[in-house]
């Protein structure tokens, strides 16, 4: 357990977890891509005390975002759908607790999460609009009793994965539960994000119980970190809803992508084989992401530009009744 007395060292971790909760309440994920690296490479925190420090810090932004989202109108939280997950998100964050206790070679989990993960992440960072509709119209369309129930039971499992990843890795269970409500459940993508963090109060706070009773969780750092979340996610909150339901996905997927490569271990396979320096393991998952998303990014510009084209050149093609 370590203590940090520096003042200075206090406020610049409080103002770092404030930039971390904008981009996760935004998203609908704990930040633990982000907080788990900083306390391993910045604070010499071991893997498990990091990912179970950092999972105390997505519970305060998944309050926060939620207390936020609730002050909001129209409500995006879809909260049967929220409860409905909460059933086996619970469950599966304390199952994650408990494997990282026993499991010493968890690579094979790591890899059926990224290889179940990667089309979805794809899928949103190539999202393209289908029609007009706004956020209040799309929320209003929603309705959770005309989901078959084999979407119900898909999203269950799916839920059930999302918490593992939680108590296992620190993550908050964000980045499977958006998927599940955006794609399984066909909720709009503002209320899957906003469904997500309140969902989310239920995976993090069974989780961080259990860490606790285990002696994992360094109380000053995740409550440090927690103060800085709080802040971040009331303005990554108001955010979200101002974005188009569009780039929202898109932003999800290109995100995700990097837990997916750090999950899967490809930067350390690459330049840390030993797997015994994490900030060299971080520089190349970093590489990798940047290798999948800058041609993406050059492909979907190119698009974009190419529809906004053909957009300018309509009213030309096809003059109204008035001209």
């Amino acid at each position: 357990m370590q203590i940090l007395v520096d003042p200075t060292l206090a406020l610049g971790l409080i103002i770092f977890a404030i930039l971390v909760g904008t981009i996760a309440s935004m998203l609908g994920i704990g930040g633990g891509i982000i907080n788990t690296p900083l306390l391993v490479i910045v604070f010499m925190f071991g893997p498990r005390e990091a990912s179970a420090t950092a999972l105390v810090a997505a519970m305060f932004v998944a309050v926060s975002s939620s207390i936020s989202y609730y002050r909001q109108s129209p409500r995006p939280v879809i909260y049967k759908a929220g409860l409905f997950l909460a059933v086996t998100t619970i469950p599966g964050s304390l199952t994650g607790v408990w494997l990282k206790t026993v499991i010493t070679d968890d690579q094979m989990l790591r890899y059926i999460f990224a290889i179940l993960l990667f089309p979805i992440a794809f899928k949103m960072l190539n999202a393209r609009r289908r029609g007009r509709s706004d956020m209040a119209s799309e929320i209003l369309a929603f309705d959770f009793n005309s989901l078959s129930h084999k979407r119900l039971a898909l999203s269950l499992v799916g839920a059930f994965g999302g918490g593992v990843m939680a108590g296992l890795l620190g993550l908050g269970g964000g980045v499977v539960v958006v998927p599940v409500l955006s794609v399984l459940m066909t909720l709009p993508m503002h209320a899957a994000v906003a469904t997500s963090m309140f969902t989310m109060i239920f995976t993090t706070a069974a989780g961080t119980g259990l860490n606790l009773y285990l002696g994992q969780v360094d109380i000053l750092y995740g409550v440090l970190l927690g103060i800085g979340m709080i802040g971040g996610a009331q303005i990554g909150s108001k955010i979200a809803c101002r974005v188009d339901s569009v780039r929202l996905k898109q932003a999800f997927g290109l995100v995700l992508m990097f837990p997916l490569i750090k999950m899967a271990r490809l930067g350390q396979m690459w330049l840390d084989p030993s797997g015994t320096d994490f900030a060299l393991a971080l520089l190349g998952d970093t590489l990798l992401w940047l290798t999948v998303v800058i041609p993406t990014a050059i492909v979907r510009f190119v698009i974009l530009r190419r529809e906004n084209g053909l957009a300018r050149e309509e009213p030309s093609a096809f003059p109204s009744a008035a001209e």
